[in-house]
């Protein structure tokens, strides 16, 4: 009796470290988590024109070199990502996490993205394609993301009306990015130099 229990404890004690979060490194080449945070702090004023906090958020790196395609064996990333998620309960419409892939060298962020909390009145979903479209394009306009008079649009993904981010797909012919609308919001909540 006293081995099976034995056992029983050790099965749960592996089981339970098993479940256990794998803890966020505090440096990836270079680049600490708190480096990164205000990296990606700092591309969110910038770009989405929103001043959030990281002191009551929790701050995770993840390293590149471990997120690899599995064909490849190429990493996944460009860049070190890092994922600054709100501890407590939203208010509606405050950002609840930003994410952002950093490039270790130039230290400037390659992708930057946004989770919004609902807000108490709903939008309603833009009514044409062409609105969220138009903000896409506004958006790589005003921030200057790509030549603003030589961008072009490549292609969409598909149009569901149940999808909550719509993608648009720019190139200037040197470089490319990918805009993601939220459709509910009918704002630019993510982008992406591809």
């Amino acid at each position: 009796m006293k081995t099976s229990m034995r056992i029983m404890l050790l099965l749960l004690v592996v089981v339970l470290s098993g479940c256990t979060p794998i803890a966020s490194p505090e440096q990836v080449q270079g680049l600490t988590k708190e480096e990164a945070a205000q990296i990606a702090s700092a591309a969110v004023r910038q770009y989405y024109r929103v001043d959030v906090d990281t002191m009551d958020r929790d701050i995770t790196l993840e390293d590149p070199a471990k997120l690899v395609e599995s064909t490849t064996g190429e990493p996944i990333f460009r860049g070190i990502p890092v994922h600054v998620v709100l501890k407590r309960d939203p208010a509606p419409g405050e950002i609840t996490a930003y994410h952002a892939i950093i490039d270790p060298n130039s230290k400037q962020a390659l992708s930057v993205s946004i989770d919004v909390a609902e807000p108490d009145d709903k939008p309603t979903p833009a009514s044409k394609e062409t609105d969220l479209e138009q903000a896409a394009a506004e958006f790589i306009r005003n921030q200057k993301l790509l030549t603003p008079t030589a961008f072009q649009l490549i292609k969409a993904s598909y149009a569901n009306p149940d999808d909550i981010k719509r993608y648009f797909y720019y190139t200037d012919g040197l470089k490319a990015i990918a805009i993601g609308v939220d459709t509910q919001l009918q704002q630019v909540v993510t982008f992406t130099y591809i």
